[in-house]
């Protein structure tokens, strides 16, 4: 080839190159860049738990998938893939247990539009799908809480809403993508912003003892044909409610009302040892004729005993008898008003202030408002009525020594990072010395070792306790052929309480009725699972009066001697010196019986 042809060929080519960078320049310079605008991916914030003891789940948060089918982009891929529609829409269908022939969707399938919503689905479940069936679903990462027994149902629910401020999701979460160039595409990853998630409620509630205390109550039901019925397991030193179930579909022990009946007689006892109405040594004989000429009603007692009978017998027996004397001597040495306000110490008449929602007063009828025997009627646990949780707060005041402690269901908020935003701080009120309370408290032993609450007795652990049999108005009548309800409260081990029960059975209606028929046997078994399983601390001395030396210190010479003799320590092994209440006493507290050889007690000033 010559060399001027060489020449031009090169001049054509550096030619066509530089028009290639003049027109590249000016594109540059005459078209503006092309922004692609950023895209994100939601992260879903974790609602928070809600827990039980030893981190027993509640309420759980998992993470689920909400999924959607969207029909019309199916039927557009179906023509592009070359399948035919709509095969792989009813394999998807078929896959999460859809029916393709329902009227609805159908309807759908056979327009071509539109969506079919699948709805929650496992993260297992979506994994395990053909790739090939997902391109034209709408799957989207969310958080679902779960409950994780059924015995727990209604108590979650009611701690989900007493708490939702804490455990719902604070802020969801977001991966930002960059994305730039005129031709050329560069992306990556802008932001991430973390998602914060809701706090974990650490509750008292056992979930083990829930659901054998739901187990228990409904098989009571069902085996006396009642209508109804409610368990509260508690601390009754601290308040913490470690179960609460009931056959109804709501939060009955909070919501529902009941007449308590010969249940609160130990807080009458109390309460009237306190105010000097009876002492230890007190005695009674029956029957009781009302003080009101336009009543003619006799009261008697429902179990036959022989005639006088003291304090503790009085208890023992449930006897209305000894109740209605010592309600009308209450009420003539302390006045009306005084006597009333008793009531509202036990908490009656206005809400425990429980951390559930839903909670209920009560109903306790002012002295102005009295008609008949009307004050001497709330003495036996009738003309008033309270809730669950209001009867066991109160009569743990007997068992803890005199305190009305506020019952709770949370112990702690923790926030995801573990910091603690809220935290129990007890709130408890004296309402009895402990000296009286110590005093009932042995009566309530023998309620159970030897009175009407024998069914309730526990293996090898002393327990205390107290029936109740209340009649229930039906259209504002109330009868003594029913219908009733059936209560029982105890506690155990009687010496140092650990754990509280109170049963109430609504209308059974298959010839028993009483609280130590019906009631008593669930205490029984739900005290019997505790034990079983091991719930007791192992460092406990599980005796009480019958079979140890009591602590005196704080009680009078007569009320030690009483308690003394209820042990059948004959009176030349105790000795005693000084004047007041007892200060010291030899042998200590739990010292067992057999063991005791003498007793010294030292008495003095009180402060």
């Amino acid at each position: 080839m010559n060399d001027w042809k060489i020449r031009f060929v090169l001049i054509i080519l550096f030619s066509a190159f530089l028009f290639y960078i003049v027109r590249g320049i000016i594109v540059v310079v005459d078209f503006q860049r092309v922004y692609i605008p950023p895209t994100s991916l939601a992260l879903p914030a974790p609602y928070g738990n809600i827990i039980g003891v030893n981190d027993q789940p509640i309420l759980q948060n998992n993470l689920s998938y909400d999924v959607y089918i969207d029909v019309g982009y199916a039927k557009t891929l179906s023509s592009i893939e070359g399948w035919k529609y709509p095969d792989r829409v009813i394999q998807v269908l078929d896959y999460f247990g859809k029916d393709p022939n329902s009227k609805t969707i159908s309807s759908i399938l056979k327009s071509g539009r539109g969506g079919i919503e699948i709805g929650l689905v496992d993260e297992k479940m979506v994994n395990n799908l053909p790739s090939d069936l997902k391109s034209f679903l709408n799957i989207q990462r969310v958080y679902v809480q779960t409950k994780v027994a059924t015995s727990l149902e209604i108590i979650a629910k009611a701690i989900q809403g007493e708490y939702d401020k804490y455990v719902k999701p604070v802020k969801n979460g977001e991966l930002v993508y960059n994305a730039f160039g005129p031709y050329a595409l560069t992306s990556g990853i802008k932001t991430l912003v973390q998602p914060i998630g809701g706090d974990t409620v650490v509750t008292t509630i056992d979930p083990s003892i829930q659901a054998f205390a739901k187990q228990a109550i409904e098989y009571a039901v069902k085996t006396n044909a009642a209508s109804g019925g409610e368990v509260i397991v508690s601390n009754p030193k601290t308040g913490a409610i470690i179960a609460m179930a009931t056959t109804w579909g709501w939060d009955a022990p909070v919501m529902n009302v009941f007449e308590p009946g010969s249940s609160i007689k130990p807080l009458i006892f109390c309460a009237a040892l306190q105010e000097g109405i009876v002492n230890v040594n007190s005695t009674f004989t029956g029957p009781y004729y009302i003080p009101n000429p336009n009543i003619p009603l006799v009261i008697k007692d429902a179990e036959v005993h022989p005639w006088p009978i003291d304090l503790r017998e009085a208890l023992v027996y449930s006897s209305d008898v000894a109740e209605m004397k010592i309600a009308t001597d209450f009420i003539k040495t302390v006045g009306d008003t005084n006597y009333y306000n008793w009531f509202l110490r036990f908490g009656f008449g206005h809400k425990t202030g429980i951390d559930l929602p839903g909670e209920v007063d009560g109903f306790l009828t002012p002295p102005s408002q009295w008609y008949g025997i009307g004050g001497q009627e709330m003495a036996i646990g009738q003309s008033i009525a309270v809730t669950g949780v209001q009867l066991v707060m109160a009569l743990n005041a007997v068992a803890n020594g005199g305190y009305l402690i506020k019952p709770h269901v949370m112990r702690e908020i923790v926030t995801p990072s573990g910091s603690i935003v809220e935290i129990y701080t007890p709130q408890a009120t004296q309402i009895f010395n402990s000296e009286v309370t110590q005093i009932v408290r042995s009566f309530m032993v023998d309620v159970v070792q030897k009175g009407t609450g024998i069914p309730a007795q526990l293996s090898g652990v002393l327990v205390g306790g107290k029936t109740g049999t209340a009649e229930k108005s039906v259209n504002g009548k109330v009868s003594t052929k029913g219908p009733y309800f059936s209560i029982f409260y105890g506690f155990f081990p009687a010496d140092d309480p650990q754990y509280s029960i109170l049963v109430m059975v609504d209308q059974p209606s298959k010839g028993l009725y009483y609280g130590e028929d019906v009631a008593a046997p669930v205490f029984h078994e739900i005290g019997e699972y505790i034990i079983k399983m091991g719930y007791l601390e192992n460092d406990q001395n599980h005796l009480f009066s019958s079979f140890s030396m009591p602590n005196l210190k704080g009680l009078t010479l007569n009320e030690s001697l009483y308690l003394l003799r209820e042990l059948s320590i004959p009176a030349s092994k105790i000795s005693f010196s000084g004047n007041g209440i007892i200060v010291s006493q030899s042998p200590p507290p739990n010292t067992p019986v057999s063991k005791i050889k003498n007793i010294i007690l030292t008495l003095g000033p009180s402060f």
